[in-house]
């Protein structure tokens, strides 16, 4: 068994949530939070930890404090982040987001800060190799995605509210915060971007704004809760979905198997009224060996079923010969008996992690169901590839599955092959 952690965007994510949590989980001290602002080369800053409430449950929030008003840089002004960063409260109408591009024709003071100098500060600090590396490749990826949002190069990358001493101290204390935990695996659900529009150094723009949308290019996203009122709200931050995509998680419907060791709430500065302002995580003992003592391959899908008893034979084949065209990895249909006694069929489909909320969204539009059903499920299984042989009745391929160590288990011909070599006409 191998330890993992889930990382759960209740209400969105921030750095500031996401380090929280981790301190509210026991994972990481205040003590130790206290000592990164100097060994990042950034003395005068100091880290508080507290207890607050949102939505009446009690949850553990960090704020930066102490940020020197002098230049950070020697030609780049430090910016507090704007009312819409999770950890202030948010200004009439605005909700998050914390990366905003400057252009590299602006004069340099008012708020930016090169990309350039940050991965500077960042390179020569004294946190441990680790946290460094991790610290950069957040820092990167935000470069990145303005860099390609704005058509320009990202050496000449600016940050405005990003730049700022606690939003690179939020980049650093979850850096530690992942390297405190060691080997681990990843786990996600759904990021939250929120809805609505919010105001920003340029101008206001749609949430997600261009760069958080950049950003959360192949992750899979869930809408604002119902519970959430307000119509413009960004709920989670550059900073935040950076760090998340950092990580490289594998993204699931709901909290993995395994026996729980800790858990953590870590709450933004909005009042989202009802619903809890928090980013919660949860370490694990994950239910399954390590890769490297399993000698089969695995890994997680969801199962999507429904039961149908007012449709046809023929519109109900034709739902799920549909679904494997969309990329659904099986389906299948059993006979069952429906309430009141009615003849029915249960249609299982069988879907990667990624897909399953389309294939349900696609089912739930097309076949007569009112609702479906879905579960998530470990797999173990062949490590498998496929060969193509030369056989008297011509070219045929095989699936053949393998050990992790390439040991062949057992190997088959593929039926399409098998089924155009049967339809020729017999000599």
């Amino acid at each position: 068994m191998g330890k993992a952690v889930y990382l759960e965007s209740v209400a969105g994510v921030a750095g500031d949530m996401f380090v929280a949590s981790f301190v509210d989980a026991g994972v990481v001290g205040a003590a130790e939070l206290a000592a990164l602002p100097g060994l990042a080369g950034l003395e005068g800053v100091e880290v508080r930890v507290g207890k607050v409430r949102r939505a009446e449950l009690e949850a553990t929030h960090v704020e930066v404090a102490g940020v020197p008003e002098s230049d950070l840089f020697q030609h780049s002004h430090g910016e507090a982040p704007g009312p819409h960063e999770h950890r202030r409260p948010p200004g009439p109408g605005a909700g998050g987001g914390d990366a905003h591009v400057a252009f590299p024709s602006a004069p340099h003071g008012g708020g930016h800060t090169h990309y350039s100098d940050i991965d500077r500060l960042l390179s020569d600090s004294r946190v441990d190799a680790p946290v460094r590396t991790l610290a950069r490749r957040i820092f990167r990826l935000l470069a990145e995605a303005e860099a390609t949002v704005h058509g320009i190069p990202v050496d000449d990358v600016a940050f405005h509210e990003v730049g700022a001493v606690d939003s690179i101290m939020d980049v650093v204390m979850a850096s530690y915060c992942v390297a405190k935990l060691g080997t681990c695996s990843v786990y996600a659900s759904p990021i939250r971007p929120g809805r609505g529009l919010a105001k920003m150094a340029h101008g206001t723009y749609p949430v997600p704004p261009p760069a958080s949308l950049r950003l959360l290019a192949d992750m899979p996203v869930a809408q604002t809760p119902e519970a959430i009122t307000r119509p413009n709200v960004e709920l989670s931050t550059p900073t935040g979905i950076a760090i998340l995509k950092a990580l490289a998680p594998r993204f699931v419907a709901e909290l993995p198997p395994g026996t729980i060791i800790a858990h953590g709430a870590g709450a933004g500065t909005m009042d989202l009224g009802g619903f809890p302002n928090i980013f919660r995580m949860t370490l694990f003992d994950d239910a399954l060996p390590s890769d490297s003592a399993e000698p089969f391959d695995r890994d997680r899908v969801v199962e999507i079923a429904c039961n149908i008893d007012d449709d046809t034979a023929e519109h109900t084949s034709w739902i799920a010969a549909q679904v494997m065209e969309r990329g659904a990895l099986d389906a299948w249909l059993s006979p069952v008996t429906g309430k009141k006694g009615r003849t029915a069929v249960c249609l299982s489909v069988l879907a990667g992690e990624a897909d399953w909320p389309a294939l349900a969204a696609w089912i739930l539009e097309h076949s007569t169901t009112f609702g479906v059903r879905y579960r998530t499920w470990d797999r173990l299984k062949l490590f498998r590839h496929f060969e193509r042989r030369e056989t008297t009745k011509g070219p045929v391929n095989f699936k053949v599955g393998t050990t992790r160590d390439g040991r062949v288990v057992k190997e088959k011909p593929e039926f399409e092959d098998l089924r155009r070599i049967w339809d020729r006409p017999q000599p």
